[in-house]
């Protein structure tokens, strides 16, 4: 699923309109920002594990190339060269992880007990006005339909690429894969 960005929210004395979804205001009960989490293979120190094994395994080479066969010593070069770029990648993946990419935020509506991810972003100031606007208007509606349109990218749904946000009890946005 393609990501579709919105351009503009739509908000009418008793509908919400965000993108193609309509959202009564009467069925909405919480509005919530979230911070998504990354889980998995795809959290930010995954790698530092990966390079822990990687390290292990150099040097339980270079001790069986040592001590317990030495005729295997003419391959403890290549064994350590690969080990040192594995690790050269792994460690060039987690610093792109700690410093470059950017926080998601999910803006969570919930109606009759179920919640949906509206929108996400990376702009968690635009997503925080975007909660005040749907929080005013179920507390004061508007009396004719106001458009608010946005300068930060905000995407529709929960899906972006093959990362699916969900929510799970405990209010944690994570990334499934």
């Amino acid at each position: 699923m393609a990501k579709k960005r919105v351009g503009e929210i739509r908000i009418s004395k008793r509908v919400v309109r965000i993108a193609h979804e309509v959202y009564p205001l009467a069925n909405i009960s919480r509005v919530r920002t979230l911070r998504v989490v990354y889980n998995g293979r795809f959290s930010t120190f995954y790698p530092l594990g990966q390079l822990v094994v990687v390290a292990a395994l150099a040097a339980a080479a270079s001790f069986v190339a040592e001590e317990v066969l030495p005729e295997a010593r003419e391959y403890l070069p290549v064994a350590l060269a690969v080990a040192g770029v594995w690790g050269g990648l792994l460690a060039i993946q987690f610093l792109y992880r700690l410093i470059f990419r950017r926080n998601r935020y999910s803006l969570m509506i919930e109606t009759a007990g179920t919640q949906y991810t509206a929108l996400w972003g990376t702009d968690l100031a635009e997503i925080r006005h975007i909660e005040g606007l749907i929080v005013d208007a179920i507390e004061d509606p508007p009396p004719t339909e106001k458009s608010y349109t946005f300068n930060s990218p905000v995407y529709v749904g929960n899906t972006f690429a093959r990362d699916t946000f969900n929510v799970s009890g405990g209010g944690r946005a994570t990334v499934n894969n």
